[in-house]
């Protein structure tokens, strides 16, 4: 199923609740995104911004996730999340894509994001479009297994 298409469009009321059980997903591997279990699906579902959510769908599932938090000061701030299963597929790729033009269709003059720093697959990714890295910063998420992680900040400019 992993080698399926996908094809890549906004998010819509009807993914509330699958983009929720991706994240959940995602948080439980307790590596990639700040999120860790438990996540309350039902909620995360409800209170999702769909404006400026992008997702990833194979068939019926959605395989990924980015959503671009507007500035009132003309930049987005980027979160991603990839299922697992889909990663080194072209999903991420597929989805800052979109983001990119996404992003320049509304005169936005930047997109930023933070990543965490042992995190070579993503920021690798970012890195192949073009962003570049901005700063760190030292211990910024205290895990629940008490460790504390960096964090990079990376942009690009548009």
């Amino acid at each position: 199923m992993a080698d399926a298409p996908f094809q890549i469009h906004p998010a819509q009321d009807g993914d509330r609740l699958p983009l929720a059980v991706l994240f959940a997903a995602v948080a439980e591997e307790r590596d990639g995104i700040a999120t860790e279990p438990p996540v309350d699906i039902e909620a995360r579902a409800a209170s999702w911004t769909l404006d400026g959510t992008l997702v990833a769908v194979a068939g019926a599932e959605i395989v990924g996730s980015l959503h671009i938090e507007l500035s009132r000061h003309g930049f987005g701030e980027i979160g991603m999340a990839v299922a697992r299963e889909w990663r080194g597929r072209g999903v991420g790729s597929a989805l800052l894509a979109a983001a990119i033009e996404w992003a320049r269709e509304r005169g936005l003059h930047k997109l930023s994001l933070a990543v965490f720093a042992h995190n070579d697959a993503a920021i690798a990714l970012y890195r192949k479009f073009g962003f570049v890295e901005e700063g760190r910063r030292v211990k910024q998420y205290r895990r629940a297994s008490g460790e504390l992680w960096d964090a990079v900040d990376m942009g690009l400019l548009l």
